[in-house]
């Protein structure tokens, strides 16, 4: 593995945000928690941001037909985009209702369309709307026939982490995915279903090649990363497969683009983007183990010494609140959010500072990072606050 997979951002911004995106270093919340897993991020992924309204999971094996399920168009109309919903029922969308099912999930792929300005949500990266983009409706039930999750804060949330992905083949799955190719996507559950729309460039570009839409639980050292255990790629033939003896979820369909769309010449242009830089890998790499020995002697009780709390960024929830969102825009415009759950920051119930520090970082420098607190008080009150390190 790449020793630049030392992050993955952790951001979502709020249901009822349209997923309008500044695409760049300064806007990804790259997360990690001192006493959790190592969350990891490609250097040369320029970014993803997920318009979160609810939930999701997935499933295995073909079949075809889902029953009770809103078509393409019908989720789409749900996420509010009458634009994009009228396109899936024009010449150029694809109706598909392929089903794969697995022991806990099946995941549905319901349909994609694509095209130039499609949607009347824009997306845009570096103050640019990216126009040109594919769409992919996918649904996920539960075959225990009890519903998905309809509060993304919900504790059953964090056994549900899943990934879904265009993956073309030829190419790395690791370096060319949802977070690489600007990607986004908006989520609901309605009558125990999970739907996602997944947005991203257009894929039609490569349909003269094999081109993939993966379904998986997230790899486990990332919260929303493509999972390397659960499927195959042969670097031979650039073909991509499942890999049978998985436990767990790793739907793969094939998706079926016009092979008359596909521009060769488009396609290695924008390939050629996905390039690393090993020097800058080096750097980066050097930078994170900087980053996590300068986190690693932070405590509750010693917070104040190496950090400077941020008095603008101090927020007090009620005692009556909680699974909410934690949320302060810096000056220059970076927005910090953080999930704050009692239940995983105040286990015991014990007043004070939580153990579960996290830290954000934009931009190569431990004079970077942004440390977020959660502290319980006697009134049952807890107050959030930004940190930033010290000056030296």
């Amino acid at each position: 593995m790449n020793e630049r997979l030392d992050h993955i951002l952790k951001q979502a911004l709020t249901p009822d945000q349209k997923p309008d995106l500044l695409l760049n270093r300064k806007i990804l919340n790259q997360i990690k928690e001192k006493e959790e897993m190592k969350i990891r991020k490609r250097k040369w992924v320029p970014g993803i941001v997920f318009s979160l309204v609810l939930i999701l999971a997935a499933g295995t094996g073909v079949a075809y037909a889902a029953y009770k399920l809103l078509n393409p168009e019908e989720a789409v109309e749900r996420v509010g985009d009458e634009r994009l919903a009228r396109a899936f029922s024009g010449e150029g969308a694809v109706e598909i209702n392929e089903t794969q099912h697995f022991e806990d999930f099946d995941v549905t792929l319901l349909g994609i369309a694509s095209g130039e300005n499609l949607a009347e949500h824009v997306t845009e990266k570096n103050g640019e709307v990216l126009s040109d983009r594919s769409y992919i409706v996918t649904a996920i039930t539960r075959t225990d026939g009890n519903s998905m999750p309809e509060n993304l804060s919900d504790t059953a949330y964090d056994n549900m982490r899943f990934f879904i992905s265009p993956l073309i083949q030829g190419c790395d799955p690791t370096q060319v995915n949802i977070v690489s190719m600007d990607g986004v996507y908006t989520e609901f559950v309605q009558d125990g279903t999970l739907y996602r729309l997944t947005e991203c460039s257009n894929i039609e570009i490569f349909a003269d090649r094999t081109v993939y839409l993966c379904v998986s639980d997230a790899d486990q050292s990332s919260a929303f990363g493509y999972n390397e255990e659960a499927y195959t790629f042969d670097i031979t033939t650039g073909a991509i497969s499942r890999k049978e003896n998985y436990e767990g979820v790793n739907a793969l369909f094939e998706l079926p683009l016009d092979k008359a769309l596909a521009d060769p010449e488009a396609a290695e242009e924008y390939l050629s983007t996905f390039e690393p830089d090993e020097e800058s890998d080096e750097e980066y790499a050097a930078w994170s183990r900087e980053a996590d020995a300068f986190m690693s002697e932070i405590t509750p009780e010693n917070i104040e010494q190496y950090a400077d709390r941020i008095e603008e960024s101090v927020h007090v929830f009620g005692p009556e609140e909680d699974e909410v969102w934690y949320d302060y825009t810096m000056p220059d415009g970076e927005q910090i959010r953080r999930p704050m759950s009692r239940e995983r920051e105040f286990p015991d119930g014990r007043t004070g500072m939580s153990d579960r520090i996290a830290y954000f970082d934009y931009e190569i420098g431990v004079e970077s990072l942004k440390i977020v607190t959660f502290t319980l008080n006697e009134d049952g009150t807890v107050t959030g606050a930004l940190y930033i390190p010290k000056k030296s």
